[in-house]
């Protein structure tokens, strides 16, 4: 808004624009509902009065936002993610799998690339099978597969943070408070997720998805009672700190 932006914050009519069928086959599993209702809400938006409409997720945090600048004169625009996890079947290592993701997203009006999203996620949905719809199948994974052919432009600053960065993280806070059992499960080598995602990133995160919807993954991986309120707000309050972005562990404690 302090550029001059409209600024729209929509709740479940969200999903009014997705057809029945579509709802029916995802079986509640509402963040694949959004991956079409998004594309479908901006498109309507550029068909009136605007040349670009910005996608951000409602669990997006832009902690640095002296450092988000947008080009508004370019093609259309996702985030990329560096999703760190653990490494099966060797502990204390991690594996960090880059993707295109759609927490943040950029359409100029006309973008040819905006229908084509839309129609090829109803096509695909058409013809999978509900049992096997993957999480992401109409979201990051659709998007990276065609970003390797299609190479999209994206923001490597505004990613996405995973169960075990963000436990990492909350760690941190709850450490600074000096609250009991604040320990995480995985101990020292949960700070080392942190440290992978930050020397996996080829530029300082500003901006990213906390993933709410994997909330209650996350907080198995911390010790103690902590309410998912009270994990947020320290994930929150740790990443504010990071007014210059985020590019190494040691920048959550400046």
């Amino acid at each position: 808004m302090a550029n001059g932006y409209d600024y729209r914050s929509m709740g479940d009519e969200l999903f009014d624009t997705v057809p029945d069928w579509y709802m029916r086959k995802v079986r509640g599993r509402m963040p694949i509902a959004a991956d079409l209702a998004r594309l479908q809400w901006m498109q309507r938006f550029l068909r009136g009065d605007y040349d670009w409409v910005i996608w951000m997720d409602a669990d997006m945090l832009v902690f640095a936002p002296d450092l988000l600048s947008l080009d508004l004169t370019r093609a259309c625009t996702f985030g990329q993610e560096h999703w760190v996890q653990a490494k099966s079947g060797d502990q204390g290592r991690w594996e960090v799998r880059k993707n295109i993701h759609n927490a943040f997203a950029a359409f100029p009006a006309d973008c040819p690339v905006l229908p084509f999203l839309v129609d090829i996620i109803l096509r695909m949905m058409r013809r999978v099978d509900a049992d096997h719809i993957a999480p992401q199948m109409m979201g990051p994974k659709l998007l990276s597969n065609l970003h390797n052919l299609a190479s999209f432009d994206y923001r490597a600053d505004i990613g996405a943070l995973s169960p075990e960065v963000l436990s990492t993280i909350a760690e941190g806070g709850l450490g600074n408070a000096g609250s009991a059992g604040s320990a995480s499960k995985n101990g020292n080598a949960d700070r080392s997720a942190l440290n992978a995602l930050c020397l996996a990133q080829p530029r300082p995160l500003v901006a990213a998805n906390l993933c709410a919807s994997l909330l209650p993954k996350t907080l198995g991986m911390v010790e103690g009672e902590v309410s998912s309120e009270e994990f947020m707000q320290r994930v929150i309050r740790s990443l504010l700190g990071c007014a210059s972005g985020l590019s190494q562990p040691t920048d959550l404690d400046a």
